[in-house]
């Protein structure tokens, strides 16, 4: 395998990986380069950050944020997670701010893993592992709610007519990392896909009534489409495959239709990486 050559912005940006966590193997198999290339990055990282700091133009974006309202939403997200003992994670944390910079209308931004790096040096963000279950559920406060609050939400409805719905994301080309080998043999694979579609699921309490499902995909119309007159599920896209609320929105406004049609009600408990949510129709 070759050696490539690295900027001192990919350099970093593989450093922050590597503290994130990341495997050495699935960094060199990313870049096309051996493992060695990889370690020799990781064992220079003090005089490489040190580079990184001094030179000029690098230290004046460490100072001072190009995107402030952006890093400012960050930052208040991020806090909100680890005050719930959210593990974060790099990727995440990267994907999330591709998310708010969406939402915020940022035009031509990508979220990239030197981004990340300056984020943390300007905010003292390390990456440590977890350890212990020193914030486990407080089984109290779950006990409060069943017996306190739950009654009251729940009034009126019987347990079929109480929903709960939750989305995830699908990375339906994504290859196991690991496999049965030979003893001695040298395993290699291919970049990983990240390649998915979000889909949504929703079910009633009994489980007698199990909501089509909703998938989102990047493409309006995929190829592999063409000729089907009708899908077991519902579709919609975007440029980012992900639930939004114009798209939720839309859903619940649909299923508001089809219940006041059979003029029936419901109670929909719904929950999403940040937030729990509960309606009535």
């Amino acid at each position: 395998m070759s050696r490539r050559q690295f900027t001192l912005d990919e350099k970093i940006g593989i450093i922050g990986r590597l503290e994130n966590g990341e495997k050495n193997s699935v960094i060199s198999k990313e870049f096309g380069t051996c493992s060695s290339t990889i370690s020799t990055i990781w064992k220079n990282k003090d005089k490489l950050k040190n580079m990184f700091q001094t030179t000029s133009l690098n230290a004046k974006r460490l100072r001072t944020a190009q995107h402030k309202d952006l890093e400012e939403a960050a930052l208040v997200w991020f806090k909100q997670q680890r005050s719930l003992n959210v593990p974060i994670s790099g990727p995440i944390l990267q994907t999330k701010i591709d998310q708010l910079a969406e939402k915020m209308k940022i035009e031509n931004f990508k979220c990239s893993a030197s981004w990340i790096q300056r984020f943390r040096q300007r905010h003292n963000i390390g990456f440590g592992k977890i350890s212990g279950e020193s914030s486990a559920v407080n089984t109290d406060i779950c006990s409060n709610w069943l017996a306190n609050v739950w009654p009251s939400l729940r009034a009126g409805y019987c347990d079929d007519e109480i929903y709960n719905a939750d989305e995830a994301g699908l990375f339906f080309k994504l290859t196991p990392d690991k496999t049965l080998r030979f003893k001695g043999e040298k395993c290699s694979g291919g970049k990983l896909s990240k390649d998915r579609i979000t889909v949504l699921v929703a079910a009633n309490m009994t489980g007698t009534d199990k909501r089509k499902l909703l998938v989102i995909g990047k493409s309006k119309s995929p190829r592999c489409f063409k000729g089907v007159s009708s899908l077991p599920v519902f579709y919609e896209n975007n440029t980012k495959a992900w639930m939004t609320s114009a798209i939720f929105e839309k859903t619940l406004n649909y299923w508001d239709d089809e219940l006041r049609r059979k003029k029936k009600k419901f109670y929909c408990w719904w929950t999403t990486v940040q937030h729990t949510h509960h309606c009535s129709i």
